[in-house]
């Protein structure tokens, strides 16, 4: 029977402490915002009083800035929130999945990378088709007018933006979820945290006056993230999530990349860069 299946079925635990657990799983992403957004405000007055005492001479608006500062704030955001909760939680380092890949964990990953991009094909053309409006990630304001930045932002969505994100929303958040929801419903919690806070990225000032392309947007994101649980559950692995993750986008940037030096339009792309 599906319904008896261990991907549906819960631990025997009483719907307040699963509010309390969703609740406090929200929280997390929510904190993580602030957090990135706390970092991005000390960052940027801390960088534009000390360049000019040493002698650096950068402009507020600097892409390279915005890029360097954005990634250290949201480094040190995650960081921040996953360090206060180990220490809150009391939370042994055993906790992280962190393990070398094995071949199983592989063909999770192609599987993945498949899935998302027959994903994202399937929906943009089924946008496109029925024209159904999307945002685009906040990222592709300060790319478009310095695409050799997009180059750099290649090896950086493997090797930071990816490990930190499935860090936090798959290690801690979706695991943390496992002690009162089943399988599916921690993955799809999870994947709704993630989606939500991916909102400030990809709303711009426009969500107050038409949420819908945003609104659109992050459904994807959030299908985008589903199939990535479905991967870290399923290989019970951080490293393989990190990796899906932080490939796809990598993948992303280098569409884009191309489809900027061909003068194409770019902008669906990143439509769904997670």
């Amino acid at each position: 029977m599906l319904s008896n299946s261990p991907f549906l079925t819960s631990p025997s635990t009483d719907q307040k402490q699963r509010l309390m657990e969703f609740i406090s799983a929200a929280f997390i992403g929510v904190s993580t915002l602030i957090a990135i957004a706390f970092w991005t405000v000390v960052l940027h007055g801390t960088t534009l009083f000390i360049l000019p005492i040493i002698g650096l001479d950068f402009s507020p608006t600097s892409s390279l800035l915005n890029i360097f500062i954005g990634l250290l704030a949201f480094s040190m955001g995650i960081l921040t929130i996953f360090v206060f909760y180990m220490r809150r939680t009391k939370t042994p380092l055993t906790f992280l999945d962190i393990n070398l890949p094995t071949r199983n964990d592989i063909l999770y990953i192609f599987a993945g990378l498949i899935s998302l991009f027959s994903i994202l094909l399937i929906v943009g053309f089924t946008f496109q088709y029925f024209g159904v409006e999307t945002t685009s990630h906040s990222v592709e304001s300060i790319v478009s007018s310095t695409p050799e930045l997009i180059l750099l932002l290649v090896p950086v969505s493997i090797l930071i933006i990816g490990p930190l994100e499935e860090l936090l929303y798959r290690n801690i958040i979706q695991k943390s979820l496992y002690r009162s929801f089943s399988p599916f419903g921690s993955i799809f919690l999870s994947s709704v945290i993630f989606a939500a806070v991916h909102m400030p990225a990809y709303s711009g000032e426009s969500l107050f006056q038409n949420p819908l392309p945003a609104l659109n947007t992050l459904f994807i994101i959030f299908i985008l993230s589903f199939i990535i649980g479905i991967v870290y559950h399923q290989t019970k692995n951080l490293v393989a999530a990190a990796l899906l993750h932080g490939i796809y986008d990598s993948i992303i940037f280098s569409i884009f990349y191309i489809n900027v030096l061909s003068y194409a339009t770019p902008s669906l792309y990143l439509h769904f860069l997670s």
